[in-house]
């Protein structure tokens, strides 16, 4: 179970691929840490935007906007601690970063004018990660929560996630970056070409990649950073620091399907290589395998071929009709999918740590669209756990020391 997962770390970071309910986990772990005391606040960088809908929030914007404790209290439990929750707004984010790092309110303007920054803050690779988690740093900073969740992307985009801030650092390395602040691309393309036909060649691919058309802007972007840059490259090491703590937990969402788990796996490897290994698995939306008499069915399990055994059992209990058939067929395929799955599962566990807990959620007869449906999940994520004080654990205060 994920209870002393959750308990003794104050980030916990959901990853993996899209359409496996990642966002409702993380909504789902931050609920259980409001209500076991915590003050908690989930982070989501997920273009859909379905975490508003599950918190009873109209919208979400780029602050915290508190669950209303009157909504909390539709869960059943007592609500002992806080919830919040926020989407990232990309293009906001920049602007506050280069407004708290810029030197004066001048330069501070001449940066958000500038038609290269204005295309670099919204599409520049990895830019949109970046600000994720700059932001989360920023709520690691605060004293306002002391449970952080967050959703990231889907899995490949997560890679790009983890990956942001060193490409961010390589961009504005000074051996890149002097070759922006030299006086001749202020004369624009038709100089950079006289001076030097290479460099020229790298300009004119930036300028069709960026669709900024005027060098002159790109060096004016990067002569208004210049005293900027140790700030921003100093960030990157807070970052590193925040993602590699031992108060900061990864939390791998997949699902049971073949191709989900194939990416799964590569997800985990590479997280391994990256020295953030997963603190837990859920595998959501699981289809258990129904127990079958081994009188009936040799083995205790269900095959293809007996189809004709279902239909007689369905008989001697009375039902008939003409969708008999239809139900033996749909039992039997139930219960090889539920096997599949299980199968897969299992196969996927034994490459794991034996301390990396494992958790299944089934698959829901109904949607999770709220608070009370939220709280469905918990007693599969946590187990019956008993509720805690709200103070972090011994180890989490331990590990919060040693990080201090």
């Amino acid at each position: 179970m994920l209870a002393d997962l959750v308990r003794d770390h104050r980030v916990v970071v959901c990853v993996g691929s899209g359409g496996v309910g990642k966002t409702t986990t993380a909504a789902t772990i931050a609920l259980w840490g409001a209500l076991e005391g915590r003050r908690a606040v989930v982070l989501t960088i997920d273009p859909a935007r379905r975490l508003a809908n599950s918190l009873g929030i109209a919208e979400l914007g780029d602050e915290p906007r508190q669950v209303d404790a009157v909504l909390l209290a539709t869960t059943g439990r007592p609500v002992r601690g806080s919830l919040a929750a926020m989407m990232l707004d990309q293009k906001n984010a920049w602007d506050r970063l280069v407004a708290r790092h810029a030197p004066s309110d001048d330069v501070r303007e001449r940066i958000l004018r500038n038609r290269f920054y204005l295309n670099l803050s919204q599409n520049f690779a990895g830019s949109h990660e970046y600000m994720a988690i700059e932001q989360l740093c920023l709520l690691c900073e605060s004293d306002a929560y002391d449970l952080i969740v967050l959703d990231t992307p889907p899995t490949k985009r997560a890679l790009d996630f983890f990956e942001a801030p060193e490409r961010i650092r390589d961009f504005l390395d000074r051996k890149i970056v002097r070759w922006f602040l030299m006086p001749y691309l202020s004369q624009g393309w038709a100089a950079a070409k006289a001076m030097n036909r290479t460099v020229g060649f790298l300009f004119r691919k930036l300028e069709e990649a960026t669709g900024v058309s005027a060098l002159a802007e790109v060096s004016d972007f990067f002569s208004a950073m210049s005293g900027m840059f140790d700030a921003f490259t100093d960030r990157t090491d807070v970052i590193h620091d925040i993602l590699r703590a031992s108060t900061t937990a990864f939390v791998l969402v997949t699902g049971p399907e073949e191709q989900v788990l194939t990416e799964a796996e590569f997800f985990s490897g590479r997280m391994r290589s990256m020295r953030m290994p997963l603190g837990g698995v859920v595998f959501n939306r699981v289809h258990e395998e129904l127990s079958a008499d081994a009188g009936t069915f040799p083995g205790g399990t269900v095959a293809r071929l007996d189809e004709e055994v279902v239909r007689a059992a369905l008989a001697d209990a009375g039902v008939a009709g003409p969708h008999v058939a239809w139900l033996a067929s749909n039992f039997v395929d139930y219960q090889l999918l539920a096997r599949g799955e299980a199968i897969r599962m299992e196969q996927f566990r034994a490459g794991l740590s034996r301390r990396v807990p494992f958790v299944t959620v089934p698959n829901f007869d109904t949607d999770v669209h709220d608070l009370a449906s939220l709280t469905r999940m918990h007693a599969h994520l946590f187990g019956a756990t008993a509720p805690s004080d709200g103070a972090p654990s011994r180890s989490a205060r331990r590990r919060g020391r040693a990080r201090d």
